[in-house]
């Protein structure tokens, strides 16, 4: 794969076509960043083969189920195949719990980094989005362009506010709960997948609530992700966090314009300059820039 050194670009979904140059139109402001605890980092273990559950979360209607399929930013599935990656995470038992100190730790850390998101956030989905729902648009679609159409140009700002290059990686919208995912440059589609940041926009128009997705995001070999209410950011609005061998912080918060999810996470390993909790706000300034 050849690479621009001049600007970020967006790669083709093969992983050997020049960038596509598209307009960043919708970047993150340097003004309007949040302030967030910069927590997470070094919090994850050695470089893991896909991103954590955090965006990974079951792209069917929340339920009850034996184990939790799961979409995941990470692998990218190929041209010929018509929906998103995904893995299964089975619980290792059938009630997997979290050592008690690091369930505590996780929460604290959660409590104090939803204590600092006192900002509204507004989302509106594009009204040109409902005639793909509420199945969602396909993925893969014809071509590269076809799928990135619909996503927001988050690249140059994400690369200015994390300090690496990054790319759109794979995905479309509307979809969901991952729908377009943002990777550090070089890309892979054949692994390993240790991205420093695996970043990710997902909307959803599926009869599902903010709420039904609460307590649905899978951690520790199947434990349940902790999860807290951000009534400052919306209402019903939860932040996720997530931990294995990475960090992961998602905001689930409803739609201005329709009944519909929007799901914002971002994943960062252990090497990564940034923690989740940073990334996150970089990329909800992308995303309100685009869709506020």
């Amino acid at each position: 794969m050849r690479e621009k050194d001049d600007e970020p670009g967006l790669f083709g979904l093969d992983g050997e076509r020049d960038p596509v140059d598209l307009p960043d139109a919708t970047e993150p402001q340097p003004g309007r960043r949040r302030r967030w605890v910069l927590i997470g980092l070094g919090l994850g273990a050695a470089a893991v083969a896909v991103a954590v559950a955090v965006s990974a979360a079951t792209a069917s209607t929340p339920g009850p189920a034996q184990g939790a399929t799961v979409t995941s930013p990470a692998p990218a599935a190929p041209r010929s195949t018509t929906s998103s990656p995904t893995r299964t995470v089975q619980p290792a038992s059938a009630t997997p719990t979290v050592p008690a100190d690091v369930a505590a730790r996780e929460r604290a850390e959660l409590a104090e980094a939803a204590a600092l998101l006192d900002t509204p956030v507004t989302l509106s989905s594009p009204a040109q989005w409902d005639r793909w729902l509420p199945a969602g648009k396909p993925y893969p679609g014809a071509s590269t362009e076809e799928d990135v159409a619909t996503c927001p140009r988050l690249a140059a700002g994400l690369s200015a506010a994390l300090g690496v290059q990054m790319s759109y990686w794979t995905g479309t919208l509307p979809n969901g709960p991952s729908g377009c995912n943002w990777a550090t440059v070089p890309l892979s589609y054949d692994g390993p997948y240790d991205y420093a940041y695996v970043l990710s926009v997902g909307y959803l128009a599926d009869g599902t609530t903010t709420e039904d997705w609460r307590h649905h995001f899978y951690e520790h070999q199947g434990a349940t992700c902790p999860d807290v209410d951000v009534p400052a950011v919306a209402p019903g609005a939860v932040l996720v966090r997530c931990e294995d061998e990475a960090t992961s912080y998602a905001l689930v918060l409803p739609d201005q314009r329709r009944a519909g999810v929007w799901f914002l996470a971002a994943d960062t390993r252990s090497f990564a300059a940034h923690p989740a909790s940073y990334a996150l706000t970089a990329l909800i300034d992308g995303v309100v820039a685009a869709y506020g």
